[in-house]
């Protein structure tokens, strides 16, 4: 009994079929572990003294200055990331700054420098 080109192309498109959930099964389950792994994690447990090894989580005195000042006029100043037009920066050249939300996600994410503190009307 020969095959015939129709049962060539279904075993083909069979293969074919199995070999991508295959694909899809293991990239789904990596992707499951992946995401598990870092699930419940704070960023307490990301943030520890390894990841300070260059400074970027010591409040300068100028920054310490800064968020008295502005503690002073009446802002209460935390670590906690808020939504708030009044941040805390310190630049990698050492100068702090009061700079808007917008102007400090950029620079973080251009790894300009880094917020010291979030201050909010009391």
């Amino acid at each position: 009994m020969t095959p015939t080109d129709s049962m060539v192309a279904s075993s083909r498109f069979v293969r074919l079929v199995v070999a991508t959930c295959v694909v899809v099964a293991v990239a789904v389950f990596l992707a499951a572990q992946l995401f598990t792994s870092h699930l419940g994690q704070s960023s307490r447990d990301v943030v520890s003294a390894d990841a300070c090894q260059d400074e970027s989580c010591v409040l300068s005195a100028a920054a310490s200055r800064t968020v008295a000042d502005l503690e002073d006029d009446g802002l209460l100043c935390r670590i906690k990331p808020g939504l708030t037009d009044t941040i805390v920066f310190e630049w990698k050249t050492t100068e702090v700054t009061v700079v808007d939300f917008t102007t400090a996600l950029r620079a973080t994410s251009n790894s300009e420098g880094w917020v010291r503190r979030y201050c909010m009307p009391a």
